[in-house]
């Protein structure tokens, strides 16, 4: 294993210390001795050790104990409980010795490989997948509401100062908000005897009255009404002394609005009662008026740090999402020379000599100045910059270096800007300059430090920053999305209060109760419209950004868990995207660079990885830790002590210095180790750029390691199971940020077997779009649910081989009585069935991707579904709502229809469970009052049994009712099926049992696929799934499939020889039409095989004549209208091509827009039916073609034209154009 480039990063320990991912390791079956695998063909680490070598690389044989030689009957899992912690340890070793239930354990490779097996397990059991978005959740709550409230500060209502409405004094209002409370979700009932139990709000009653999930936010309002009162003595001049005199103060609890509550979060009633309807429900979304919505992970650019750019000039930036906050420093020509640089500074909207700047905050001379750059090694170039900067300050500030002349340089500058501060000078500097520094002199070195940055990347010894790179990007979270939309519809709120509060006060009038000034449907509306539209504020800008949040897909688990764990990258046009579609080398262990998109969004939608986990906010301050650690700060230290010493930044904010950055590194890892620092505080150090940077900010994508050096202290419990959270009091396990970085994958490329021996699109397509469309396992609380298109397999199975992730996935076992001891039981990752699969050809229907499927298999159950599809219907309750005043009521009833047939229907207009209903009939009636029918019917191709009947009302007056079909499906000709290694196709034949090929042992495959898709797709995985399936249905050992560790050919060729086959799995068969041997051997075995959501049923469209549009004549779109199929360009050039000339003239026009014309020969244009005067007279009159130029029917003939053409001449002649025709009479 090679070393990672940790920049300098050293451990608490007194050799150099790294992390070894703790899913590296995988595991082929209960082998007793792990050397005799070597033989076999095994990957198994060598034992040879360098000196040279890092802790990294060193061989896991060599950790063994003396204990273990010569004892045969010990278990590997068991040791003496003389081994215990080193020497090195010294007191961090009170997390272990204090556990006396625990007994050390005896590492060789096997063991640590099993114990990695199971820390993976319990890391998922205990943290799980979905933790970052309802950690997030739970931090807005608990702080972040309370947070927000306090940042709005107080608000000052004036009066209108209109004349008219002088009568005394000016009244004056303030309102302060306080403390924030959130109640549990609730009915908004009044007066009711219902039981506290009864009035509990849970996700299925949102699911299934079209609700909103939330919770009522309570704001503790303080108001005080005030007037400004002058003495006597004001109006001789003597006293200008302005009184303040308080008329009312009045402190009330008021409703603001309803704020979304997450499911499984600590709001949520599924929290606290540690049950939910569904296993395969984690939580993590909101339900929006019964619809299930997730946020969607935002990448942003970590702004509160130095940001070096050279493109499209020369800039060291600050960045901060408040304008004003931000500062940048530039090198731009200089105004004498333009082929020389200078340093100029960006503050505020004003620009000046970064000389001036320095000496604005306090320096005192020009040599002063330059050591707080601090450059040692100086080049030519650069003491002709910063030579020439002086120059130019000089020339353009003359005088500048005189105490006190350069502060009123830059206040007067800053004052002619266009948005100049209210604040003095020291104060806007305080706030808007550097905010994390304190004092004039410290951000004067922050300053300096980022003329070195700059100065550095231009001369070549420093990179320029890379946006794109995981290390500076944080993930915008429930708590920061909701902040920044929250916040636009309070100030929306706040508007709307001060107006009203403005208007009573104006009019000489008290103010009435607060909670008629507070209108709490503005924010709870603009939540749910937010919600709803998936439209969000953007972190800095007046815009609004689009995609934030998403509709959760529940076809499967799989799907579901990927979409809570997606993250995107926002663009407003993608042209501007750069290298943002590409791959960064910081995505490896922390995103998935396979699990993306195709189109438009790939690159920018990517996975979390399957350990990743994402920081939350370390509250605890660390700057007296720092110091006690050996950092001085600023202010503490002179200029000659700081240079060529380490900066120490925390969270991008320059804090102080540190003469022995090493021991500062070691001693920080070792207080974090202890638990005297959160976890989760990230500590990097940076010999290069002689930085040690700590980060404690929310939104950093972390994941667990092993720590090589503790691996003696693992003890193992005595009920068996580990404990994650014990594993880190241990030290056993860290959380480690970006700084190291190893090779991971999501979810759903972990769970490909032998995914690393095919095409990297291969994989893409299974983990993107495949395994998210398989039916497999479907929610268990269908009960409560009211899904639009569901799919449920009958028999859905787990696969015969296993990955580490699947293994850790589930759920450790207490109780083996039943299965296999070694069995996973969270298998609903998995959505499929092993099906035999032969390779070979049958009888030309499976060319390509086609497949051949066994009749007999699906007969017996094989991938049999349930499809399950719901129609919906509302009316408004009228004893509610009052907008109906001015048409008629509609209800839920049953009348006589034309529609359909209302045979199934009951008198409340719903049909009963279990009648079946056929195209064409009603399935919800809806009636008004006056007998008018507005029911709802099957369109074309939809039938199926009443699975359920639901009927319920929301909180806005509207009655739903809402019906499910079931329909039992069994694949057929057209259905579309895929392996886990993307090879997808379509059944092209469903044949007997008696014409497949047999093996002497009676077996018939259940599906056939062509050999030929195998080097065109390059999935050899497929055939070694097949081959380890079958060596693991015979019995043998080896089980796993780990991408990157999968066990070798020769080790899957020895377990099928052992087994009694081929060794690499092919076998003679008979033929079953002639019961002949076949000359060639075929390949056969198990393979896990996915059914896919696309079936023929639902595709298949057909149709002779029917519904045109008025307008074209043509034939409508959309199947559901009973439509035509689509026949485009390239449709009519195959036809062309084939030679089919009457198949196309009657497809594009006899089936089409087929129309008449009347064309007069005489003058080649059209002659119009008309109804005119007999020609004999008589007042009769007669109708038929007549031409208007020619005043004659004599040379008129009809022709047969499409439609279209008609049309086209028709909007032509009412502009006043003419078309002529020229016809021949056949």
């Amino acid at each position: 294993m090679g070393k990672p480039q940790t920049d300098g990063d050293q451990s608490p320990v007194n050799s150099d210390t790294d992390v070894m991912d703790c899913l590296n390791f995988d595991g082929h079956g209960d082998v007793e001795d792990p050397h005799k695998e070597v033989a076999k063909g095994e990957q198994q680490p060598s034992g040879e050790v360098d000196e040279q070598q890092s802790v990294m690389d060193v061989d896991l044989t060599c950790i063994t104990s003396v204990g273990d030689e010569g004892n045969e009957k010990q278990n590997a899992m068991d040791v003496d409980l003389k081994e215990i912690l080193s020497e090195e340890d010294g007191g961090e070793g009170k997390a272990s010795s204090d556990l006396p239930s625990q007994v050390p354990v005896d590492f060789n490779v096997a063991s640590l490989e099993k114990f990695c097996k199971e820390a993976a397990r319990s890391f998922f059991s205990e943290t799980g997948l979905v933790s970052h978005q309802i950690n997030s959740y739970d931090h807005f709550v608990s702080h972040g509401l309370q947070e927000l409230f306090d940042s709005l500060g107080e608000i000052t209502v004036e009066p209108d100062y209109d004349p008219s409405n002088k009568h005394g004094a000016w009244k004056h209002a303030t309102v302060k908000f306080g403390r924030v409370k959130l109640d549990e979700p609730v009915f908004m009932l009044e007066n009711s005897d219902l039981e506290e139990q009864d009035l509990k709000f849970k996700p299925r009653h949102a699911r299934l009255q079209k609700m909103t999930y939330a919770s009522r936010m309570n704001v503790e309002m303080t108001v005080q009404v005030y007037i400004f009162d002058t003495s006597d003595k004001a109006k001789t001049g003597k006293d200008t002394h302005v009184h303040k005199r308080e008329i009312m103060t009045e402190t009330k609890q008021i409703n603001i609005g309803l704020l979304p509550v997450m499911v499984k979060s600590n709001l949520c009633w599924l929290h606290k009662s540690q049950k939910g309807d569904c296993p395969f429900d984690f939580g993590g979304y909101f339900l929006i008026k019964g619809t299930e919505k997730v946020f969607i992970a935002e990448e942003q650019r970590f702004l509160s740090r130095i940001w070096v750019t050279d493109h499209p000039s020369w800039d060291a930036s600050y960045l901060s999402q408040i304008r004003r906050e931000k500062i940048n420093i530039k090198l731009v020509p200089s105004k004498s020379n333009e082929s020389c640089k200078v340093i100029n500074i960006c503050f505020m909207g004003t620009i000046m000599p970064i000389w001036v700047a320095f000496f604005a905050l306090g320096v005192s001379s020009d040599k002063e100045a330059f050591d707080m750059i601090d450059i040692l090694d100086c080049d030519a170039d650069i003491v002709n910059i910063i030579s020439l900067t002086i120059k130019e300050s000089h020339e353009e500030f003359e005088g500048f270096r005189t105490p006190g002349r350069a502060r009123q340089y830059v206040d007067e500058l800053i004052r002619k800007s266009k948005f100049p501060p209210k604040e003095s000078f020291d104060e806007y500097v305080c706030r808007y300059m550097f905010p994390g520094v304190n004092g004039f002199r410290s951000k004067a070195l922050f300053l300096g430090y980022m003329v070195k940055c700059l100065l550095m990347a231009y001369s070549g010894n420093r990179k320029c920053d890379n946006k794109d790179d995981l290390r500076n990007k944080r993930l915008d979270l429930s708590c920061q999305l909701l902040r920044r939309e929250l916040w636009t519809h309070i100030k929306r709120a706040e508007r709307r209060m001060v107006k009203l509060m403005q208007r009573d006060l104006s009019n000489d009038g008290n103010l009435q109760d607060l909670r008629r000034y507070v209108d709490a449907s503005i924010i709870t509306n603009g939540l749910n419209r937010a919600f709803s539209t998936g439209s969000w504020r953007h972190p800095y800008k007046k815009e609004r950004c689009s995609g934030v949040v998403a509709t959760l897909r529940r076809t499967n688990p799989l799907q579901m868990m990927s979409d809570v764990r997606k993250t995107r990258q926002w663009f407003a046009y993608a042209g501007t995207a750069g290298d943002a579609r590409y791959p960064n080398p910081s995505y490896w262990g922390k995103l998935c660079f396979l699990s993306t998109p195709d189109a438009e969004k790939c690159g920018f939608v990517k996975n979390l990885a399957v350990t990743a986990v994402v920081s939350s906010v370390v509250r605890k301050p660390l700057i007296d830790t720092f110091v006690s650690c050996g950092m001085k700060k600023l202010d503490d230290i002179s200029l000659q002590d700081i240079s060529g010493k380490d900066r120490i930044f925390l969270n991008g904010s320059l804090l102080g210095v540190c003469a022995d950055p090493h021991e500062l590194t070691l001693r920080l890892r070792s207080l974090r180790r202890s638990k005297l620092i959160d976890p989760q505080v990230e500590i990097k150090r940076d010999k290069h750029h002689k930085e040690v940077r700590v980060f404690s900010d929310p939104g950093r994508i972390m994941r667990p390691l092993l720590v090589v050096e503790n691996l003696r202290r693992i003890t193992r419990p005595k009920d068996g199971l580990y404990s994650f959270q014990e594993l880190i009091d241990q030290n056993i396990v860290e959380l480690i940020g970006v700084e190291e970085e190893e090779d991971i994958q999501w979810l759903s490329c972990s769970l490909i077997p032998f995914g690393n021996h095919d095409n990297a699109r291969r994989v893409q397509m299974q983990a993107e779009k495949i395994s998210q469309q398989a039916i497999g396992y479907s929610p268990t609380n269908s009960q409560y649910r009211l899904d639009t298109l569901s799919h449920q397999m009958f028999y859905p199975q787990r696969p015969l081989f296993r990955t580490v992730v699947s293994y850790g996935l589930g759920e450790a076992k207490t109780d083996c009585s039943s299965g296999r001891k070694d069995d996973f039981n969270t298998p609903e990752y998995f959505n499929g069935q092993n099906a035999i699969v032969s390779v070979n050809v049958h009888q030309g229907f499976n060319q390509e991707d086609s497949l051949v499927m066994n009749r007999a298999s699906l007969e017996r159950g094989m991938f049999r579904t349930l499809h399950f599809k719901s129609y919906k219907a509302q009316v408004e309750n009228k004893e509610i709502t009052r907008r109906l005043k001015h048409r008629e009521n509609i209800n839920f009833g049953k009348v006589q229809s034309k529609r359909g047939k209302v045979d199934s229907l009951d008198s409340d207009g719903l049909p009963y469970v279990g009648a079946s209903l056929q195209s064409g009939d009603i399935v919800i009636g809806k009636v008004t009052e006056s007998g008018e029918d507005h029911s709802a019917k099957l369109m074309h191709t939809e039938k199926g049994m009443v699975d359920k009947v639901v009927l319920s009302a929301n909180d806005d007056g509207v009655n739903f009712a809402t019906v499910t079909l079931r329909q039992s499906r069994s694949p057929c000709v057209g259905d579309k099926f895929a392996s886990m290694h993307g090879q997808k196709g379509v059944v092209g034949l469903l044949d007997s049992q008696e014409n497949f090929p047999f093996t002497s042992q009676g077996i018939v495959p259940d599906m056939v696929i062509n050999p030929h898709g195998f080097p065109t797709r390059q999935t050899p995985g497929q055939l070694l799934e097949a081959a380890l399936g079958k060596g693991i249905a015979l019995g043998g050992k080896v089980r796993y499939a780990t991408p990157f560790t999968t066990p070798t050919v020769e080790v899957i060729a020895e377990q099928l020889h052992k087994a009694g086959f081929c060794r690499w799995g092919e076998e003679s068969v008979l033929n079953g039409q002639t019961g002949e041997r076949m000359k060639s051997l075929v390949f056969m075995g198990p393979t896990f095989y996915q059914r896919l959501v696309h079936m023929a049923e639902d595709k298949v469209k057909f149709r002779n004549t029917g519904p045109v549009h008025p307008l074209t004549r043509q034939p409508v779109e959309d199947k559901k209208r009973f439509g035509g199929v689509k026949f485009g360009e390239m449709e009519r050039d195959c036809m062309l091509a084939h030679g089919a000339a009457a198949n196309l003239h009657e497809r594009l026009f006899t089936l089409s827009d087929f129309s008449r014309m009347h064309i007069c020969q005489a003058c080649e244009r059209v002659a119009n039916v008309i109804v005119r005067a007999a020609e004999g007279g008589g007042g009769k009159k007669v109708r038929g073609p007549y031409c208007l130029f020619c005043r004659s029917a004599e040379r008129v003939v009809r022709v047969d034209v499409p439609y279209g053409s008609k049309l086209l001449y028709q909007e032509l002649f009412s502009m006043g154009i003419c078309l002529k025709f020229e016809t021949e009479v056949r």
